[in-house]
């Protein structure tokens, strides 16, 4: 099956939609069992949700409920769309757009109608602190799978060649390698295909894994998350060369993985990612602490969104689950809050996340106690923020 994936160019294509309002869904889905008859349910009961707020927006709003609700009513009755789910679903209306992500993340159920999609349960997919990619690889099988610490797919790879026998069936030696150099491997060995025995051997290996980097390229392109090889030792390094991905970690699994089911590949190559992300969200906490006294840090929340708007956020780390009702103003920069849901509300922790992600900054969603101070939110800055002096000497 083909799963899907969430890249930050998607993010900016949902937060680039004008079109108000926008209709955000959120629910758990099951891959199999029972529970896979009681998904349609859950979002007939999310739509009535969605119907009930759209119906309560300011009466000059003039749209067609209905109309706008429609494709995701049609999927009640689609059986086979209800037969390929993974642990959650996001479905994201307005009156021109529909878009729906089958991912692995269990999602709370949820519907926000407001002027914008609301994407910040999606964070982890785009940070460096929830999902991985696994590439286990041996020379009669191949196979990419997209993971969490608790799911695993396996991810369609189109027409590559799964194997070095089928490979061999119509790779072109010469077009393989003008097409594709030294990959990200720096400047390894190249083998050139002549001789015989293992220089041989090496040499078709390194043809069928540039046609598989090919399409792991395809599937992974504007994404930032890890990638761990899972194979015997002497492919690892061949792998390296022909890989064009920038995101292969440094470190791979040594064990056969025709061996292992997907939760055991997932488990071994979890070994291998878990450092990494510890590493991220400790440093992360740590550059917290030391930028407070250089007012490079703060958990202010309207100096975080005014930061969101300036494109001045390096790092923002927001407790999990977080939500926060009012509105900003980007042009005067004021914050109003409200105590709970209204109207014309904004969830303001997703828009700090949304403009933060937009400039390229390092954001982590974590359990609350984690979060410093046990604040909703803290960032890190990429210059100083300017005190009431300085703002007026300037």
């Amino acid at each position: 099956m083909t799963i899907d994936t969430f890249s930050r160019s998607q993010l900016q294509t949902l937060n680039s939609t004008q079109t108000s309002p926008c209709v955000s869904i959120y629910l758990p889905t099951h891959e199999v069992g029972r529970e896979t008859r009681q998904d349609p349910i859950r979002l007939k009961n999310q739509l009535s949700e969605a119907k009930k707020q759209l119906s309560q927006l300011d009466s000059n709003t003039n749209i067609d409920i209905d109309k706008l609700l429609k494709p995701a009513v049609d999927l009640l009755e689609d059986q086979n769309f209800w037969q390929h789910q993974q642990a959650g679903l996001v479905l994201f209306l307005s009156s021109d757009s529909f878009y729906y992500y089958r991912l692995p993340l269990e999602f709370e159920a949820f519907t926000l109608v407001g002027d914008k999609f609301y994407t910040q349960p999606l964070v982890p997919l785009l940070s460096e602190d929830g999902q991985f990619y696994i590439i286990a690889a041996s020379q009669n099988k191949v196979a990419l799978y997209q993971a969490t610490r608790h799911h695993v797919r396996i991810v369609d790879l189109g027409d590559t060649p799964h194997s070095l026998e089928v490979a061999l069936q119509y790779d072109d030696p010469e077009e393989s390698f003008q097409g594709h150099g030294t990959g990200r491997g720096g400047n390894r060995q190249i083998f050139h295909g002549q001789g015989s025995g293992k220089d041989s051997e090496n040499t078709d290996i390194l043809r069928f894994f540039q046609l598989v980097s090919d399409g792991v390229e395809k599937v992974l392109a504007g994404q930032s998350v890890p990638l761990v090889f899972v194979g015997l030792d002497f492919l690892f390094p061949i792998y390296q060369q022909a890989n064009k991905y920038s995101h292969l970690m440094e470190k791979a699994v040594d064990f056969q993985p025709d061996r292992l089911s997907p939760e055991e590949v997932r488990d071994r190559a979890l070994e291998v990612v878990e450092p990494h992300f510890t590493t991220s969200r400790k440093e992360a906490l740590e550059k917290y602490g030391s930028l407070l006294d250089k007012n490079q840090a703060t958990q202010d929340i309207e100096q975080i969104l005014n930061a969101a708007a300036n494109g001045q956020i390096e790092t923002l780390i927001v407790a999990r689950g977080a939500k926060l009702w009012g509105t900003f103003d980007p042009k005067s920069r004021k914050a109003t809050y409200h105590s709970e849901q209204q109207a014309d509300s904004q969830e303001l922790m997703d828009w700090a996340v949304t403009h933060a992600l937009q400039t390229n900054a390092e954001v982590y969603i974590v359990a609350r106690d984690e979060v410093p101070a046990d604040a909703d939110a803290v960032v890190t800055l990429r210059y100083p923020i300017m005190r009431e002096t300085e703002a007026v000497n300037a």
